[in-house]
């Protein structure tokens, strides 16, 4: 009997040595995989994804439910432009951290950028079920609705986004492109303005403003406006424009000869240089091509008829 009591004893012991000796190395494999992370953060900081990546590789190896670090090496693949790895990586955070709708929001965000735009729709919709008010995942799901061309949806998306964050100048931009898409460049014209009082050195926005200026003739605006863009950045005049602009230039020497419109355009400095821009010349090209194009064919088709009426 007393050996089976010391028998006990000694398997009781064992239990809580073996128990002693393991909770101490499960505490380091998590600080271990902590420390990885941190590592991950400090090179994507410095825009080394690669290294990050490898690093988080490193921390999910020694805590493979360690959420953020899937949430962090999807967005180091996010960065590499490898989006289904990247959908992939959030997927096994939000399998951790189901009700996280941050990371939900991610794997939408990839499935957009691998142009999945129904499977990201759902995504979203998931995200923002779980949270409504984060403005990352209003935004996306406004980006998502206009790639499926449900342009009134998305400008209310990206109206409740500007709601949340009204100093998103980025945001104020893809509004009003998508309003253009709509043909309603008056409110596409508010919405770049919106977004150049933010942040007034953005060729691009200046760019999506002169040609929903130019769309509503206000041409004396939309010029101004694509010399802006031109100051901000030269690439926004292809290179094989460039002598035709400057002899342009040297040629015209007065103002433009049009008519005054009205005062509901925002203003613009009005002392800048004038130049037209290269999308005007296509225009009109384009314009005088099809014109010539159906002159021709018209006259063709009358001298057909005309020789039919003269053959018995």
């Amino acid at each position: 009997m007393k050996s089976v009591i010391f028998l006990k004893i000694w398997v009781l012991l064992f239990c809580l040595l073996f128990l002693c000796g393991s909770l101490p190395a499960g505490a380091d494999s998590i600080q271990d995989a902590t420390s990885w992370g941190n590592k991950g953060k400090a090179l994507a900081e410095t825009k080394d994804y690669p290294g990050a990546v490898s690093a988080y590789d490193q921390a999910l190896l020694l805590d493979p439910y360690y959420a953020d670090g899937w949430k962090l090496r999807g967005d180091a693949l996010i960065a590499l432009e490898r989006y289904a790895e990247a959908s992939d990586s959030y997927e096994r955070a939000i399998t951790i951290d189901k009700t996280n709708a941050e990371i939900v929001g991610k794997k939408a965000r990839a499935q957009y950028l691998q142009g999945k735009y129904r499977d990201a729709l759902d995504t979203y919709n998931r995200a923002l079920s779980l949270n409504p008010n984060i403005f990352q995942n209003l935004e996306g799901k406004a980006d998502v609705l206009a790639a499926l061309n449900r342009f009134s949806e998305a400008d209310e998306g990206y109206s409740a986004a500007l709601k949340i964050d009204p100093a998103s100048n980025a945001t104020w931009n893809k509004k009003g492109l998508n309003l253009a898409r709509m043909y309603r460049n008056e409110e596409a014209v508010e919405a770049f303005n919106q977004s150049l009082q933010i942040y007034p050195d953005s060729a691009e926005v200046w760019n999506n403003m002169g040609s929903s200026l130019f769309n509503l003739g206000k041409m004396r605006d939309a010029l101004t406006a694509f010399e802006h863009a031109i100051d901000l950045d030269e690439r926004y005049i292809p290179q094989r424009y460039g002598d035709t602009l400057s002899r342009l230039q040297e040629a015209r020497q007065g103002q433009v000869p049009v008519a005054e419109e009205n005062n509901t355009a925002p203003a613009f400095p009005s002392s800048i240089d004038l130049k037209v821009p290269p999308p005007i010349f296509i225009i009109n090209y384009l314009m005088i091509g099809v014109g010539v194009l159906a002159i021709i064919l018209l006259g063709g088709i009358r001298i057909l008829h005309s020789r039919r009426r003269k053959e018995p």
